[in-house]
C-alpha cells in the first residue's frame, strides 16, 4: 500500500486525492449524494466531519474532487485552502439558502453573481472594500444550466447576502435593507468562496437550491421529530437533484473547451 504524503491536517487527503474541479457543499451528508450521478464514486478522506470523494462525470470522464465543509466561513475556508495547496483550480459551491427576495421561494435556484461579504473570514485574504465576485463564465454556465432543467421562473441571479450568523439578533437584523435594494438569498459561504479564488488565481462559482424564504417561510423548530425539516421538503430535494445535474453538465462543458 503506498503511503500518503502530504497530508493535510483536516481533510486528511494528501498527493495525489485532489482533482483540479472540485465542487464544495456545506453538508457532508450531501457528499455521496452528489458523487452518485456520476460514476467510479470513491471515498477519498473522512476526518473532523470532513467527507471527501472522487467520481468522474458520466459523459465527459472529467474527475471531480467533492468535498463537505461544514456550516459557515470558518470551516469552509480551511476546505478550500486544503484543496487548493493539492491542486484545486475550480471550486464550485453546491449549496442551500434562504430567498430574500420575495420571488425567490422554496424550491428555486439561485445563482449569485456576486455577495455582500458580512462574514469575517474572508478578511483573512483581502480588506472589505475587495468585492466577492463570482467567476463569470462558471457562473454564467451555471445559470445556464440549471434554466435547461428548470422552469425559467425557478431560476434566479444576482447579489446574495452571505452572513456569519444563523439565528440574527432581531434589533439588529438588515434584512429589510437588503431587500429594499434588491439581494436574492442569503447564506453563509459564498463571499469567502469568491474572495478566496480571486485573490489565489483560481476559479469559483456558486448554485444554490432555496429552502425557504425570511419573509415567512423559512426553515425552523420542528413541534416534534415528526415534522419534516426544511432538508425534507420535497421542492428543495427536487431543486438539489436538478442542480446536481446541471453543475455536472456545466463541469462537462466548460472542461471540454479548455
Amino acid at each position: 500500500m503506498t503511503m500518503k504524503r502530504r497530508v493535510q491536517p483536516h481533510l486528511r487527503v494528501g498527493e495525489g486525492d485532489v482533482e483540479e474541479v472540485a465542487i464544495i457543499t456545506g453538508n457532508p451528508d450531501r457528499v455521496p449524494v452528489i458523487a452518485k450521478r456520476m460514476r467510479d464514486v470513491e471515498e477519498v478522506a473522512r476526518y473532523r466531519g470532513f467527507v471527501t470523494y472522487r467520481a468522474y462525470t458520466p459523459q465527459g470522464g472529467v474527475p471531480v474532487t467533492i468535498s463537505g465543509t461544514g456550516i459557515g466561513t470558518p470551516s469552509t475556508h480551511i476546505c478550500i485552502e486544503e484543496l487548493v495547496r493539492l491542486g484545486a483550480k475550480v471550486i464550485i459551491r453546491l449549496g442551500s439558502c434562504g430567498g430574500i427576495d420575495p420571488s425567490v421561494r422554496t424550491g428555486h435556484v439561485v445563482v449569485p453573481t456576486g455577495c455582500i461579504r458580512d462574514e469575517r473570514t474572508s478578511l483573512n485574504y483581502a480588506p472589505v472594500e475587495y468585492p466577492a465576485v463570482a467567476s463569470v463564465r462558471w457562473s454564467s454556465e451555471l445559470y445556464s444550466a440549471a434554466l435547461k432543467v428548470l422552469p425559467h421562473e425557478r431560476v434566479h441571479r444576482g447579489i446574495c447576502w452571505t452572513s456569519d450568523v444563523y439565528y440574527t439578533n432581531p434589533d439588529l437584523d438588515p434584512l429589510d435593507m437588503w431587500t429594499r435594494i434588491g439581494v436574492k438569498c442569503v447564506e453563509m459561504e459564498s463571499s469567502l468562496l469568491f474572495v478566496f479564488a480571486s485573490t489565489h488565481g483560481i476559479e469559483a462559482a456558486s448554485i444554490l437550491a432555496v429552502d425557504g424564504n425570511l419573509h415567512g417561510e423559512q426553515k425552523g423548530e420542528q413541534e416534534d421529530e415528526s415534522e419534516q425539516t426544511g432538508e425534507q421538503h420535497p421542492l428543495l430535494k427536487d431543486a438539489v437533484s436538478r442542480i446536481i445535474v446541471a453543475t455536472i453538465e456545466t463541469i462537462d462543458k466548460i472542461v471540454a473547451s479548455m
